[in-house]
């Protein structure tokens, strides 16, 4: 009797030991399926050759842990998310270089003339207004609208942890948690455009690859 006495408040110990631990892990993003891309580098695949992405940004950029089917996600709320529809229409050309052994050059955008999201104003009324991200095709048809409220929207737009990285919130820290947009999902559907990635682990390189979408 003694004995399970004893497992049983082992057992309520550990209970509760792991209740916080739990959130606190899930707080970090342990358990989400996503993960940004801090630790590589951010490529476009031309002709089997990965090319530097820049002025994409690796930690604004995520995908999903798991192999199969990965999708990817960018920031929603920033500015060159535009250069990930030049990539979709072909609006870049490439540099060779032989500076980084592990990529075969950067990429050169032709034109930024050519607005594919723009931030605007819906006004309710005479006074208020909310502020949306309206992300357009080449035809300047309307294909996406994301009230920009810095999180998700339950649709495309998630919220996406960004393990390892803080910030400073009332006085104190917490996790930096940020929305993104699900780039695959929304080329596919809108833009007829499948997105896949080639992930690199030994070089620590993600490639985007972007082609016509497949028959399906």
């Amino acid at each position: 009797m003694k004995f399970r006495l004893k497992i049983m408040i082992f057992a309520v110990i550990i209970g509760v030991l792991l209740i916080p631990a739990y959130f606190i892990l899930q707080t970090y993003g342990v358990f989400q399926k996503e993960k940004v891309l801090s630790d590589y580098a951010l490529a476009v695949d031309v002709n089997g050759k990965s090319y530097e992405a820049w002025p994409l940004i690796n930690s604004f950029a995520a995908m999903d842990k798991e192999e199969n089917n990965r999708q990817l996600y960018y920031r929603v709320d920033m500015n060159h998310i535009q250069y990930l529809f030049h990539i979709a229409y072909q609006e870049f050309d490439v540099r060779p270089s032989e500076d980084n052994p592990y990529l075969a050059g950067t990429v050169s955008y032709q034109s930024t003339e050519n607005e594919y999201v723009k931030s605007e104003k819906q006004y309710t009324n005479a006074k208020d207004f909310t502020t949306v991200l309206n992300f357009y095709n080449k035809d300047k048809e309307v294909i996406y609208t994301y009230q920009n409220t810095g999180k998700g929207d339950g649709q495309l737009v998630q919220s996406i942890i960004h393990q390892g990285m803080s910030r400073s919130s009332n006085g104190g820290s917490e996790a930096a948690r940020d929305p993104y947009i699900n780039v695959t999902a929304l080329f596919h559907d809108k833009l007829d455009i499948d997105v896949k990635l080639d992930v690199d682990e030994e070089h620590k390189v993600v490639t985007i690859r972007m082609n016509k979408a497949e028959a399906r």
